[in-house]
This record gives structure tokens, C-alpha cells and sequence, in this order.
């Protein structure tokens, strides 16, 4: 089963929004940075793109992250955002502030890039949809210490066509499941945590699913799950969840 690109993608300015400008955003907004410069040369209209992290770039994160030991103190969207932008000529837009569903207007969005690791907020941010007909898509990416995931699927209910299910429908127990919001105060007690290169990992097979969508016109898996440690790498298969439907 394939799933084919919807076709504003394909024709008009893709809204993006990025939540989460840490380990797994941060590079996540530099590949979004290469992708949306490969398709404008090849006469795509690219990209806006919004990101939200109320974060600070924190000792810890230097290495980890896309930062630098001279970021320490800075809004992470911000200065990734303003990075982006000096680097590429992009206008692209940072909101200093956490992603709230229940407030924000998600349905502007044609695609959301999750990169929080948060379990409940990724059960929130899909609940809040649930019982909307909205053509948006969720890219959620989740990890731990060495292993992943990467889920492509719609963020709400369909009328017609595949119905892709997205992380919630994959993993219903996020919701109610506990995290640890303990900072790590120092690279190796963040080490201790996660593997170096998970993150990046994580982000790989995440870009190249975008890029095949934008640029090859569909995919035939809607994810991946990846193990840093053993090397292994498996595709999620299409699964057409009809959740959402219309009846004819």
C-alpha cells in the first residue's frame, strides 16, 4: 500500500510546525533547513515554518544538541529559528513559548513535526483532534536511551481516501504515563540517559520520509523504528486504521 502526497503539498506553501527545538528538533530544523532549500531550486514554493520551545540552551545540551558552547542562555527557537534564517534566506517564525493544543489553532497547520518527549503532551496534542475532520498530518518522533521511533500519520479524522494512524493510535497508554522531568545538569549525566547519536538516529529516517514525500510524491511505510545499539532499522508498514471515516 502506498500513501500518495496530498496535493496541496505538492502545489502550494506547506505550513509546518515545529514543537520541540532540542535534541531531536534541533537537528530536525536543520534538515528542514536543507529540504526546503532542495525543493524551492526545484520549483517547489517550500515551506513556513514555525517553531516552539520555551527552553534555554543549557550546558547539558551543548554537544547533544545543535548548540554551541557560546548558545548557553538563549532561547533554543529563537536561535535556531534566527540561524535558519541568516543561513538559507528563509522567514521563518519562533515562538519562545510551550505548544498548547487546547489553545492554539493546530488546524493552519498542513504538517506538525513532534519532538517532545513528553508522553502525555503527545496524547493531549492528538486527543484534541480526535473528533475533527482536518486534512493535517503528525510526524511524532519519541525515543529512549538508544532506541526510537518515527510515526507519520493524520492528526484527526478524514472523509475520503487512507486514514493513516498516528502515535495515539499506536500507543494509547501515553496517556496517563508519567515522565521524568528531571534537567541534566552536566553532559555526562546526560550521557548516562541517552545515547550520543539517538536523537540524530531518530531524526534520519524521520527527513528522509519527508523528503520522499516532497519529492517522490508518496511513501510505502509510515515510519520507522531504530536501535542505535544493534544497527537494526524496520519500516512501519501502511496501515489504513478507516478511523474517521465517512460512510458511502
Amino acid at each position: 500500500m502506498k500513501f500518495n502526497t496530498p496535493f496541496n503539498w505538492m502545489n502550494d506553501t506547506l505550513s509546518i510546525a515545529l514543537i520541540g527545538a532540542g535534541g531531536s528538533g534541533s537537528q530536525m530544523l536543520s534538515g528542514l533547513s536543507k529540504i526546503n532549500y532542495s525543493i524551492q531550486k526545484l520549483g517547489h514554493k517550500g515551506f513556513s515554518l514555525t517553531v516552539f520551545d520555551p527552553d534555554v540552551v543549557s550546558e547539558a545540551n551543548v554537544g547533544r544538541q545543535n548548540f554551541y558552547p557560546a548558545d548557553v542562555g538563549q532561547n533554543k527557537a529563537i536561535l535556531l529559528t534566527h540561524r535558519a534564517n541568516l543561513f538559507y534566506g528563509t522567514n521563518w517564525q519562533a515562538n519562545p513559548v510551550a505548544f498548547d493544543p487546547s489553545a492554539y489553532n493546530f488546524r493552519i497547520f498542513d504538517l506538525i513535526i513532534c519532538c517532545v518527549d513528553k508522553a502525555q503532551f503527545r496524547a493531549d496534542l492528538v486527543k484534541s483532534s480526535n473528533d475533527i475532520y482536518n486534512a493535517g498530518m503528525l510526524l511524532d518522533m519519541g525515543n529512549g536511551s538508544s532506541t526510537g521511533q518515527v510515526i507519520f500519520g493524520h492528526l484527526g479524522k478524514v472523509s475520503d481516501g487512507i486514514r493513516l494512524p498516528n502515535v495515539f493510535d499506536f500507543y494509547p497508554e501515553l496517556d496517563g504515563m508519567s515522565d521524568s522531568d528531571t534537567p541534566s545538569c552536566s553532559m555526562e549525566e546526560a550521557l548516562s540517559k541517552q545515547d550520543l547519536f539517538v536523537n540524530a538516529g531518530v531524526v534520519q529516517p524521520a527527513l528522509n520520509l519527508l523528503w520522499s514525500l516532497l519529492r517522490h510524491g508518496g511513501v510505502d511505510h509510515q515510519g520507522v523504528y531504530v536501535d542505535v545499539k544493534t544497527g537494526e532499522s524496520t519500516p512501519i508498514n501502511i496501515l489504513d486504521s478507516g478511523l474517521g471515516k465517512t460512510e458511502s
